[in-house]
């Protein structure tokens, strides 16, 4: 009788432990089927990208031969001639020319790994802003976002500062959950390598400091960012070291090729004035006669642009801050010239010239409108914005960043998945408040 009644505990005890365990597992396998189409995805953009192109330099268009080319004097042992670049991408050029023996085609394919693990992450911190469904939602539109798959074909330093992006994300959002040193210290390392790729977040250390100083108002705040501030700078210290051997120059991380001279209104003028294309301003003014034999790229050129940049602020503040305004927009949807054919935003026909296929133009359009449903989804999440504190930091800090700069949508892909974050945790939201609901009424 005795056995009896052990054997119905025992049983009654596994029927109670099962569904918790089949409930991991069966998250476990969700995020394994994610990652795998998002990787095969990925792969299969990578089969069509090579099936219509040389395996070759000749492949190369806009910046993948900047990268190519420091790849290759790195494998030649000439180290980083050019101080247009940080380190990080053109180190991973070089490996993949070294394990591939410089087939671009087979390149792209380890690439592709990279952007599978970007769709992981960005379960990793949906899951942990919002919880395990919408870690799934976030990583699924991460898995089958275009500009995200795409990145994986490109010679192009986003597909390895997007998943940097998504750690920073990740480990600033823990520490501002459980604060201590060692956690603002992790996120000060991230920093540091995410500027190593691109040199994007150098001042994220004073957005980080007005984000701890809102939520925790103490003096442990002002420990906290110190340490955010030390850690990232210990980081690019070598490569600021090198900078200065190398070229007998201090400056930040890299030169910029005059991106605050093309959010200036001289530039302004030209494109909406003079009738200057965006490719105009490139050929014939950056690295054109107009330029007036100051290479964009070098330390003194860099100079150069930035002071004739501050110029035309100076002498022209409100055409400047109206293009501050239109580029805290075009950031996210695109500049009408840069990256709609000298036309208009959304314009489907001049996607369709550039050689796109209706399936992919349809894809594109919608994944560029996407940012306006990343932003409206906050709404739905009020009482839920500390939470966000540190997504809100990352994103607000770089269109901050772009809209007085440079303005182009490229450089806004990279945060996709946190605004993919963001509209999974609204979409979890809507439905718990509608089941509830639908329960209330039954």
């Amino acid at each position: 009788m005795w056995n009896a009644l052990q054997a119905d505990d025992n049983l009654r005890e596994v029927q109670r432990q099962t569904p918790v365990m089949s409930r991991a597992a069966r998250v476990w396998v969700a995020l394994a089927l994610v990652v795998s189409l998002g990787l095969i995805l990925r792969l299969e953009a990578a089969h069509s990208w090579n099936a219509s192109r040389p395996d070759g330099p000749a492949r190369l268009t806009a910046d993948e031969p900047g990268y190519d080319r420091l790849a290759r004097e790195l494998l030649d042992g000439r180290g980083f001639a050019w101080p247009g670049r940080v380190p990080l991408y053109p180190l991973w050029v070089a490996a993949l020319h070294r394990v591939t023996g410089f087939s671009y085609a087979r390149a792209i394919y380890y690439q592709c790994f990279l952007g599978a693990l970007a769709v992981a992450l960005t379960f990793i911190l949906g899951r942990q802003v919002f919880g395990t469904a919408a870690g799934l939602i976030a990583a699924f539109g991460a898995a089958v976002d275009i500009v995200l798959i795409m990145q994986s074909v490109r010679i192009l330093s986003e597909i390895l500062f997007t998943p940097a992006v998504i750690v920073l994300a990740i480990s600033f959002t823990h520490a501002l959950s459980a604060p201590s040193l060692r956690r603002f210290g992790w996120v000060g390392f991230w920093i540091g390598v995410a500027n190593l790729i691109r040199p994007t977040l150098v001042a994220f250390p004073l957005a980080a400091a007005v984000v701890v100083g809102v939520t925790y108002r103490s003096r442990r705040g002002a420990a906290w960012m110190g340490v955010v501030t030390v850690v990232s700078c210990v980081v690019v210290v070598p490569w600021i070291v090198h900078n200065y051997i190398r070229h007998g120059a201090v400056y930040p991380l890299a030169t910029s090729n005059a991106i605050l001279w093309q959010g200036s209104p001289e530039y302004y003028h030209l494109i909406r004035d003079r009738g200057y294309t965006y490719l105009d301003v490139w050929n014939k003014v950056l690295y054109g006669p107009g330029n007036e034999g100051h290479d964009a790229g070098s330390i003194e050129g860099d100079r150069y642009w930035t002071a004739r940049a501050l110029r035309s602020i100076a002498s022209e503040p409100l055409v400047y801050a109206r293009f501050c305004l239109e580029k805290g927009v075009t950031y996210w949807i695109g500049d009408p010239n840069a990256d709609w054919g000298d036309s208009f935003i959304f314009n489907y026909r001049a996607l369709r010239r550039w050689g796109m296929s209706r399936s992919t133009t349809a894809q594109y359009m919608f994944w560029r409108a996407f940012p306006i449903v990343g932003f409206a989804a906050l709404l739905l999440l009020r009482g839920s914005y500390r939470r966000l504190a540190g997504i809100f930091a990352i994103l607000a800090y770089c269109t901050l960043l772009h809209a007085v700069t440079h303005a182009e949508v490229r450089l806004s892909e990279p945060l996709h998945p946190l605004l993919l974050v963001i509209v999974a945790g609204a979409a979890v939201r809507v439905w718990s408040a509608g089941f509830h609901r639908v329960r209330s009424a039954s």
